[in-house]
């Protein structure tokens, strides 16, 4: 859990700290934090992972409400299951896919939501698998 934590929630935190430092003195600045689906409803043996996600959610609330003034957006993107070397790294398996969602959807939603014009931003974006197995 430790381990989970201290790249899930220490890791965001640090990257947008030092961010926001630099934001604020150029009055302008995006922060967006991956989170994951599993941000908004727990499930059976994801506690650790489950728990860092929500943190990170809580955390980019209170960014977002902290650096709003500064002209900062914070947003989060929320994916469901990415084929990525995520689960061989923990350990486990992941089962291949043809229709599961791709690192390159998920920099899409990141571009989309960076191309806003300031005026506006898109707080959160959740993208899930049309037709995963």
């Amino acid at each position: 859990m430790e381990r989970i934590f201290a790249t899930n929630v220490f890791g965001a935190m640090l990257v947008a700290r030092e961010s926001a430092r630099i934001f604020v003195r150029q009055s302008h600045g995006n922060i967006v934090n991956i989170a994951s689906t599993a941000a908004h409803r727990g499930f059976a043996g994801g506690t650790a992972y489950v728990a860092s996600k929500f943190a990170l959610t809580g955390m980019t609330e209170c960014w977002r409400a902290e650096l709003r003034k500064a002209n900062i957006r914070v947003m989060q993107v929320n994916p469901s299951e990415v084929v990525t070397n995520f689960f061989s790294t923990a350990g486990d398996q992941q089962k291949a896919s043809e229709r599961k969602l791709r690192p390159i959807e998920i920099a899409h939603a990141v571009v989309s939501m960076l191309e806003m014009d300031d005026r506006g931003f898109t707080t959160g974006l959740t993208v899930w698998a049309t037709n995963p197995d």
